[in-house]
């Protein structure tokens, strides 16, 4: 079994520089987003992206601090910081973990991990409202586990996927398997990933539908850039 140790030490060396604000005492199911968030940047760096780290004023730092529960993207209560990543001359995009979305419905969703436009990013902070789902590029569901996964998780992420539409490219992930979750969510065509944990080959699984999220939104925003 995979535990929280293993998972920080694959999160730290994906994020070379940085320190962040997960400990071994750290809940498990909180590292492993960090864990999936690090591979939304180890991608964007192999990829040609640069990146960088803001906390909500703005700042940069190499001190990391995640949302441990579902939060505002322009919550200020404590400095949480994102990933701003830009590949070419294309608008930047925000990688953050743990923020709330607002669906086509209005209904406000959590995002495990989300990667959005800064552009969108940045008028959620300034009006202190959520961000649409217009300016999704790619929607994590994580789900870290010990016991066997329930029918249940893939129901409800496939509620938040059709709230959130398909632009915002949501994929459900998670370190055990479930045949029934897997059938669920392909006859829904939905995107997911089970068993993602360091050293398995689903992670190159993963990072390639990361890779995809990243070529699509750059078909619009940057065509000249390769990756």
């Amino acid at each position: 079994m995979t535990s929280t140790d293993d998972l920080l030490r694959e999160l730290q060396s994906y994020l070379h520089g940085v320190t962040t604000s997960y400990r071994s005492s750290s809940d498990p199911n909180d590292v492993y987003e960090g864990y999936i968030f690090a591979l939304v940047v180890t991608e964007a760096l192999a990829r040609g992206g640069l990146v960088h780290y803001e906390d909500v004023h703005g700042n940069k730092t190499s001190r990391l601090v995640f949302r441990t529960t579902p939060g505002r993207i322009y919550s200020r209560a404590h400095p949480y910081t994102h990933a701003v990543i830009q590949f070419g001359t294309a608008r930047p995009l925000e990688a953050h973990v743990g923020v709330q979305v607002q669906g086509t419905s209005g209904v406000l969703h959590e995002c495990d991990v989300l990667v959005l436009t800064a552009d969108e990013a940045e008028l959620s902070r300034s009006a202190g409202v959520a961000p649409k789902t217009k300016g999704c590029v790619l929607a994590i569901e994580c789900k870290f586990y010990t016991s066997s996964l329930k029918l249940d998780l893939a129901r409800s992420f496939q509620g938040l996927g059709a709230d959130l539409g398909e632009r915002g490219r949501p994929t459900f992930v998670s370190n055990g398997s479930s045949t029934t979750i897997k059938r669920y969510l392909s006859h829904k065509k939905r995107d997911w990933e089970h068993d993602v944990l360091p050293g398995n080959t689903q992670v190159d699984g993963l990072r390639s539908k990361i890779r995809e999220a990243f070529k699509v939104y750059l078909s619009r925003a940057d065509p000249t850039f390769s990756i």
